[in-house]
């Protein structure tokens, strides 16, 4: 019996897009072995550094990257994820990128918040600055930051003259829950190193009727074991 035409079309179709699939494995597994050392990114040129958009809000996590082109056309990518009113470098990772996926990691980004051209001793200013707050209270930057600061190369942060602010609106450290971060864990070292007067935070709720933060004295609400 002969075979119905459109399976047929279906069936190369898949073949093509499996075949398509393999290849494209085969050129990143190759492109992977090209790639230079990340060691080496901090002596290539600066391709490009970006920030979000609301960046100069210490209140709002600060995107950070920074790239730099090697010799034989691959990328070196820092990547930092800042948060300057209290925790410090929250995620960060340093990588060599082929020029497709370099672009392709740009596109996606895009997808989920604007961000503008940055220059790298301030990029360099903003992590060492939030790293050395955060540090104060016993936070400790993500384990993937020394990878992501090779990247950094030669910046010299004394050399940006733009002010880098840290802590909430009152000078305190601020603490704003996302959806990873232990909560009771933070507060608590918050608690230890600064005491019940000493910092702020927002974390949030579930109740509909409220917006998505709440603002909270933690001396009203919660009560720390020694430890």
């Amino acid at each position: 019996m002969a075979q119905d035409p459109k399976k047929r079309q279906q069936k190369l179709q898949k073949k093509a897009a499996k075949r398509k699939s393999r290849q494209q494995d085969l050129a990143r597994a190759a492109s992977r072995l090209m790639a230079p050392s990340l060691r080496k990114a901090g002596e290539w040129p600066v391709h490009e550094v970006w920030f979000n958009t609301d960046w100069r809000d210490a209140r709002a996590l600060t995107q950070v990257i920074v790239s730099r082109l090697s010799p034989n056309g691959y990328f070196a990518v820092g990547n930092f994820l800042v948060d300057r009113s209290c925790l410090g470098v929250k995620n960060a990772f340093g990588k060599v990128m082929s020029e497709y996926d370099y672009h392709d990691f740009l596109r996606k980004l895009g997808e989920h918040q604007d961000m503008v051209p940055g220059e790298l001793n301030l990029a360099a200013k903003i992590v060492r600055d939030s790293i050395a707050y955060a540090r104060q209270f016993g936070f400790q930057p993500n384990r993937d930051t020394p990878q992501a600061m090779l990247v950094l190369g030669d910046a010299d942060p004394d050399l940006s003259p733009v002010e880098i602010t840290l802590g909430g609106s009152d000078g305190k450290p601020f603490f704003q829950a996302g959806p990873y971060d232990d909560a009771d864990r933070i507060l608590a070292k918050l608690m230890k190193s600064v005491g019940p007067d000493g910092f702020t935070y927002l974390l949030p709720i579930d109740d509909p009727e409220f917006d998505d933060l709440v603002e909270f004295a933690p001396r009203d609400t919660i009560e720390f074991d020694d430890e």
